[in-house]
């Protein structure tokens, strides 16, 4: 082989390697690029579904808070409500006359009495369980969206 045969050689290896090289560079770069602007998305999506799920679970805790004021100012009705009708009773109980008439005025309480607090238990657990039932959609809702199921390919 003469000298310029081989620098030729040579030349030729350094530029098929240096134009390899360039090539390798090239395709990591691009890489790199395409799996930074995916993960970019990724997190951009994830961080916006939390912003949407915060929102409503805050809207949903505030429905609760509502649902429990509501049932507390439910109880303070009901209660009322016995404290008056126990009056009642108690103000027809002195105008009797008779033993008997005592015990009718005694048993229609009681039965006036049972059949109140079993609506105001039947109102209460019917609202209670409406309240959860629609806290509880929302919720699942939220997190569905937050977490969406697994059926799209990663890109």
């Amino acid at each position: 082989m003469t000298t310029k045969t081989t620098a030729k050689a040579t030349k030729t290896a350094k530029d098929t390697t240096a134009d390899v090289t360039n090539k390798v560079t090239e395709g990591a770069r691009e890489f790199v690029k395409r799996t930074t602007d995916t993960a970019q998305e990724r997190v951009e999506g994830i961080y916006e579904s939390s912003k949407t799920y915060n929102a409503q679970l805050e809207d949903t805790l505030k429905r609760a808070a509502e649902g429990y004021a509501n049932i507390l100012g439910g109880i303070a009705e009901a209660a009322f409500a016995n404290v008056n009708h126990t009056l009642a009773a108690v103000e027809k109980l002195a105008e009797a006359k008779s033993v008997s008439e005592a015990a009718k005025i005694q048993s229609e309480y009681v039965r006036e009495h049972t059949a109140q607090n079993m609506e105001h238990v039947r109102s209460a657990y019917d609202y209670v369980r409406e309240v959860a039932a629609e806290n509880t959609g929302s919720l699942r809702e939220g997190y569905a969206k937050m977490w969406p199921s697994s059926d799209k390919k990663a890109a």
